[in-house]
């Protein structure tokens, strides 16, 4: 946070801090700017090219959007515990090997918030550690159907299309 920073609003996962910006007639303006500590999403592949997905209740925006596992960093946690961590509280499934294949930021024009996106291969099924909030349930999707869904609107989650371009430009002909 530089000097020219206040805090507005502290939450739990993220805060609002109000930044000046020099506009180009060497003024300044005034914008709020969420600070995120960061977050992973997963690209769980299944034999075949299946790919573990999950519905999840989106209270924000009142549904429940088919996406693909993620979770925000937690204090002391690398990107890479944090996939492991969140792979497991979401699905069940654990990864014989994680492989971060991409970073990007979620919404660069309000949020600093920077996504890492992992490959999960060598999954093993297990129970998953939800939240008590959380209303996931998993999906396991054929890779030759991801393109359809994204197609139909079906996926419109922005990480998840991230994630899922990723394996199309990696696993599909």
């Amino acid at each position: 946070m530089s000097s020219s920073e206040k805090v507005l609003l502290k939450c739990s996962r993220f805060s609002i801090h109000e930044v000046e910006i020099p506009d180009r007639d060497g003024g300044c303006r005034t914008r709020e700017v969420i600070r995120h500590p960061g977050a992973v999403v997963l690209l769980p592949l299944l034999e075949g090219n299946r790919v573990v997905m999950i519905e999840n209740l989106r209270h924000s925006v009142g549904e429940t959007l088919l996406e693909l596992p993620a979770g925000t960093i937690d204090p002391n946690e690398s990107p890479e515990q944090t996939a492991d961590r969140e792979l497991i509280e979401e699905t069940g499934f654990r990864a014989a090997k994680i492989e971060k294949i991409h970073e990007f930021y979620s919404c660069p024009g309000i949020c600093d918030e920077q996504m890492h996106l992992y490959l999960a291969t060598g999954l093993t099924a297990g129970e998953p550690d939800r939240e008590a909030t959380e209303q996931i349930e998993n999906r396991i999707i054929a890779g030759d159907e991801i393109a359809g869904l994204i197609d139909r609107g079906l996926i419109r989650d922005a990480k998840t299309l991230v994630g899922l371009y990723a394996f199309l430009r990696r696993y599909s002909g």
